[in-house]
């Protein structure tokens, strides 16, 4: 089990403690340079625990990277650190990594409250976009197995030697994002992503898109679109990718300047990364992504929502099209 951490001090002993009451065989937690103690409080309470000191902090794909190269388990879990899990959720998680090749699984996400769902695997849109999956919803609710576009960062678990074949987290993803870019990467790559309803993880979570939140988005939407994608499928998916356009300029417009300046930015930064391009059946890859986006998140007006509406149908046409 792999939890990176950097500053994250108030949440570690009570993640770490529901962590053991699970009885992992191998924990290891890497530090990115945290410098409000938590390194000397894994050491003094959790002297069980392998602990890696990164000199630099290198992002929360790196860490994990990192993490994952010193992990000696056939398994692997990411896990994040401002979570706590319930019993049997390891057990529950991993049962299916059992019986079947080429698996990924991924639990239901709850806030650290248990009051309502913070994810329960992720919405991965075939313009890069991603979404949370049941947000705010119910804690009863998906209550079934299945298999989903996305996996959440938050947690996840599969076969170490498949982690690193897929050659892990891509570290030009400093933060945000990686996530996204490593489901696409399992598509392409023929892995199956599984939502596991009994294994419950509780993860202290607001949907907030600060401005700076916002370049760390879009600038790995546009890596993960050149790196995927050729010419052909970007042309052919232009009326998707123009809707995307007018959201996400105008949920920068609404957080003025330091939105559209942070936009511009994950603009340029996104389209002038270099990225090393992935070969697969695009076609096949596109299918296997989500089409329609969740019309309630980030709307605050009936006019986000119908904006919204008016981009699912252009999504829907256009998909139908691309993929058919």
């Amino acid at each position: 089990m792999i939890i990176v951490t950097y500053n994250h001090i108030e949440y570690m002993e009570n993640c770490l403690k529901s962590v053991f009451i699970n009885n992992p065989l191998e924990v290891i937690v890497v530090d990115n340079g945290s410098t409000d103690g938590t390194v000397e409080l894994i050491e003094k309470e959790f002297p069980q625990v392998k602990l890696l000191k990164s000199p630099r902090n290198l992002g929360y794909g790196g860490g994990n990277n990192l993490g994952v190269k010193h992990a000696k388990g056939d398994y692997v879990v990411i896990l994040n650190p401002d979570t706590k899990v319930e019993k049997n959720w390891l057990e529950e998680l991993l049962k299916p990594l059992e019986k079947e090749e080429k698996l990924i699984t991924t639990p239901k996400i709850l806030t650290y409250d248990g009051s309502k769902i913070n994810t329960c695997g992720n919405i991965d849109h075939f313009t890069g976009l991603t979404f949370t999956r049941g947000l705010n919803e119910s804690p009863e609710k998906f209550d079934k197995f299945e298999y989903l576009s996305g996996l959440s960062g938050a947690c996840f678990a599969m076969r170490r030697e498949d982690y690193l074949e897929l050659g892990g987290f891509d570290e030009n993803f400093f933060a945000y994002n990686e996530d996204a870019e490593f489901s696409w990467r399992a598509h392409a790559k023929g892995f199956k992503i599984l939502y596991v309803p009994t294994s419950i993880v509780y993860h202290d979570y607001e949907l907030k898109v600060p401005p700076k939140k916002i370049y760390h988005l879009e600038k790995g939407r546009y890596i993960i679109l050149r790196k995927y994608l050729s010419w052909k499928e970007l042309l052919l998916m232009l009326p998707s990718l123009l809707a995307t356009e007018i959201l996400t300029w105008g949920y920068s417009l609404l957080n003025g300047f330091e939105g559209v300046r942070f936009k511009i930015k994950g603009l340029k930064d996104g389209i002038t990364t270099k990225v090393e391009k992935i070969n697969c059946d695009r076609k096949k890859l596109l299918k296997s992504l989500d089409w329609k986006i969740p019309e309630e998140q980030l709307s605050y007006s009936a006019v986000d929502r119908v904006i919204k509406k008016i981009a699912n149908f252009v999504y829907w046409i256009n998909y139908r099209v691309i993929v058919r």
